[in-house]
């Protein structure tokens, strides 16, 4: 092909394009309308903004590496938050309900069965609404739990509506009262038998030790009748967290002086220093009894076992239960110290021993 026929198809290309292109431009002729459709069905109205920021400054209030460290670290102070904690206790049923997010959620938010088995450990949202709400920015931190808090031994307590307190007691309260080992009225005379290492109301009972109850008063001249006192109206979150709300719950003395200006330090006028050589006075007292022994770090072990029940008179087992009572809550020198120190003096009483003074 020479360069002449060459130019002339290259030309004749071109044209070819160009007229397609014109045609594709060129609308074509309509058809005559049909007839209109049905109304279509109104759409469902939205619901209205509102003003906030939603910046990333906003979101990194909470998600920015430090500050998620930090209180995960904090959290991770409290017992129940570790996976060791949670795998052994928080799918049973008995003990779900505290031990592991899932079942604390399932049992006091969603009123459902908490017998869930594959668990973790407590999370900020296991207390905290956080982003369970439709405004973006609306970051209350709302405790899931409020109002009156029910006791698995009876009744509710309750620090006051709208107090994060109240989310504290839904855990920290007693498993069972005295009678689930004697249920006897008068018991001056009976003997009970304990078969288990672990007999007591459960540990952190300061729900109801706050709020003077828990004790056997069924034997002894000394009155448990003290009720709350002014801690209870002061709440767990003021000592535990302080205005920085701190969760590793631990008190700091310096959230102490608004009340107690000349504090220092926790030993307030050295009666938690005298709490503690009473108690530790009935602990030895137990040990001669055969109901505690020595575990050879600074502490007690009860010696009751199935096999080899611990056998007390009703007046050494009130004495007992009282003194784990004031056991099973380590900060019983502090929570209600009134309380406290009437129920040392019950168990000094029941025991036969001298009772301690308190001027």
């Amino acid at each position: 092909m020479n360069l002449i026929n060459a130019n002339k198809s290259i030309a004749f290309l071109i044209v070819m394009v160009l007229s397609v292109v014109v045609l594709m431009t060129i609308p074509g002729c309509e058809g005559p309308k049909g007839p209109a459709g049905a109304d279509g069905v109104d759409g469902v109205n939205g619901i209205d903004g509102t003003d906030g920021d939603i910046s990333g400054e906003a979101c990194l209030r909470c998600h920015n590496d430090d500050r998620l460290l930090e209180k995960r670290f904090e959290l991770n102070q409290h017992d129940h938050a570790t996976m060791s904690n949670s795998l052994s206790r928080g799918g049973r049923a008995s003990c779900g309900r505290c031990h592991s997010h899932e079942n604390f959620v399932s049992f006091w938010v969603e009123d459902t069965t908490y017998d869930l088995t594959s668990v973790t450990g407590l999370t900020c949202k296991s207390c905290h609404t956080l982003h369970d709400t439709p405004i973006v920015n609306n970051f209350s931190f709302a405790t899931r739990v409020d109002g009156d808090i029910p006791f698995l031994t009876g009744g509710t307590e309750t620090f006051g509506t709208s107090s994060p307190s109240n989310l504290c007691i839904a855990c920290h309260q007693p498993r069972r009262d005295y009678t689930y080992y004697d249920s006897t009225p008068t018991d001056a005379t009976d003997e009970v038998s304990i078969t288990s290492s672990h007999a007591g109301p459960h540990y952190g009972v300061a729900g109801s030790l706050i709020f003077g109850k828990g004790a056997d008063d069924r034997n002894g001249t000394i009155a448990l009748d003290q009720g709350s006192m002014a801690h209870a109206f002061a709440g767990c979150a003021t000592c535990h967290m302080g205005d920085d709300r701190l969760h590793t719950f631990k008190p700091d003395v310096d959230n102490c002086v608004a009340c107690h200006s000349d504090a220092d330090d926790f030993d307030m006028n050295g009666i938690p220093t005298k709490i503690q050589n009473a108690v530790h006075a009935i602990e030895l007292e137990f040990v001669t009894i055969g109901a505690l022994e020595d575990d050879g770090e600074g502490g007690f072990d009860q010696t009751a076992s199935s096999s080899a029940p611990t056998v007390l008179s009703g007046v050494e087992y009130s004495a007992f239960w009282n003194y784990l009572v004031l056991h099973s809550d380590h900060g019983s020198a502090y929570h209600n110290p009134p309380y406290v120190k009437a129920i040392i003096n019950n168990v000094e009483e029941n025991l036969g021993m001298t009772l301690t003074t308190w001027d």
